[in-house]
């Protein structure tokens, strides 16, 4: 609407012109008349743009005349437009990182409602755009229970470390658990077994192994809210327990396919040395983790003795 229209109408019951402008519907709304006779047309509203996407700008006389008050309007206009330009760069740049690694719109969305948890906050001062992005990507995929590691994610992303990603993951920890009465949880608790079927899927293994795998898994680190006992991997990664888990699962006979412990690591983000130190732990309780259906006591033989600590 054009300034001049806006300023020269007047309403046709009191004959005023102070008005609300409704940028989504597009109409000028009488502040003079009793709230029960406003009428608001709704419009379309995105909830990650400041204001819900829309703004509402008082026009009075003072505006008319370049007071005070019309350049208040200005600078909150400016500021809220500032804003969402920001977070409108913050979002493309979180589409690419998910394009780039096959994410789903869901997890998509909630790493984009994370940034704006975080921007409102000022957690993403002083942390450059791309580990912010990576961050909330990192903790969307925790919270939709698909997972991805630092390294996965640094792959993809050319303007950040592990490092960075890794500090901006902290900071945006700290502001989710922060927020109160938030429509979202901080991230839930990552169980080994949701790396697995991917980890599978990358290095060929058929279903038999992977379910295999995953029941290793959740013997091994039971999913959240299950009882679970102290072990000797305790702090490991969940990466790095998956990678062991896959390199005891298929040296078995009932396994087919039998990937190099380098691959394994290569696959799972992790170093060779990492795999072995935790497999080592899991050995020592082979007999408990691997299920019976997939190998009997005496295939257990078959397992590689651990390397000695160093």
């Amino acid at each position: 609407m054009a300034e001049r229209s806006r300023y020269d109408q007047k309403c046709k019951d009191c004959q005023e012109s102070n008005f609300v402008e409704d940028r989504a519907a597009g109409d000028l709304i009488c502040q003079d008349k009793p709230q029960a006779d406003r009428t608001r047309v709704g419009g379309a509203t995105d909830d990650l743009l400041s204001e819900g996407g829309i703004g509402a700008t008082v026009i009075t006389a003072s505006t008319k005349e370049g007071g005070n008050t019309a350049a208040r309007n200005l600078s909150r206009l400016q500021t809220r437009n500032n804003t969402d330009k920001t977070l409108q760069q913050a979002y493309s740049q979180i589409n690419r990182i998910s394009d780039k690694l096959g994410l789903t719109k869901t997890i998509t969305d909630t790493a984009q409602h994370y940034y704006k948890l975080v921007y409102e906050q000022k957690g993403a001062r002083g942390r450059g755009l791309a580990a912010v992005a990576a961050a909330v990507l990192f903790c969307a995929c925790r919270q939709e229970g698909l997972p991805r590691t630092f390294k996965e994610i640094e792959a993809v992303v050319p303007d950040a470390t592990k490092k960075d990603i890794g500090k901006a993951y902290k900071t945006i920890m700290a502001c989710l658990q922060a927020e109160e009465g938030a429509a979202t949880a901080a991230p839930k608790r990552v169980a080994v077994s949701d790396y697995m079927r991917r980890f599978c899927s990358h290095l060929g293994m058929n279903q038999k192994e992977s379910k295999a795998c995953i029941d290793v898994a959740d013997n091994a680190v039971p999913r959240e809210g299950t009882t679970r006992h102290n072990s000797p991997w305790d702090g490991k990664s969940p990466n790095s327990i998956a990678a062991a888990i896959i390199y005891m699962v298929t040296q078995l006979p009932a396994a087919t396919n039998k990937p190099s412990t380098t691959t394994i690591a290569l696959e799972c983000s992790i170093a060779e040395v990492t795999l072995q130190s935790t497999y080592r732990d899991l050995y020592t309780e082979k007999a408990v983790l691997i299920p019976k259906w997939f190998a009997k006591a005496e295939d257990l033989q078959h397992l590689q003795q651990p390397r000695e600590r160093y």
